[in-house]
């Protein structure tokens, strides 16, 4: 079987390593993309739970105040550092 690289940031390699590691432990032997695949293969047979996990972290996300400033910023007009506490942590 051939195989071809593929881009994955720095986090998600690291958390592979983590979980590779955790299994050996374990006297789990898998190389990373043994791990990868084997993953995809319970992924694709346990979809319903699979889509009802993401969906819950996605609302979660959404549900979080800082998502919530972020994505929908209020205009408090001019000011200046005076009123940055009173704006923060509402009082003076």
């Amino acid at each position: 079987m051939s195989s071809i690289p593929i881009r994955i940031q720095r986090r998600t390699k690291e958390r592979i390593e983590k979980m590779q590691s955790q299994f050996r432990l374990k006297d789990v032997k898998l190389t990373q993309q043994q791990l990868l695949e084997d993953a995809l293969e319970y992924v694709s047979h346990h979809e319903d739970d699979f889509i009802s996990h993401i969906t819950r972290s996605e609302e979660a996300v959404e549900e979080d105040s800082l998502w919530q400033i972020i994505h929908a910023p209020v205009d408090m007009g001019k000011t200046d550092a005076r009123k940055v506490d009173e704006y923060l942590y509402g009082g003076e």
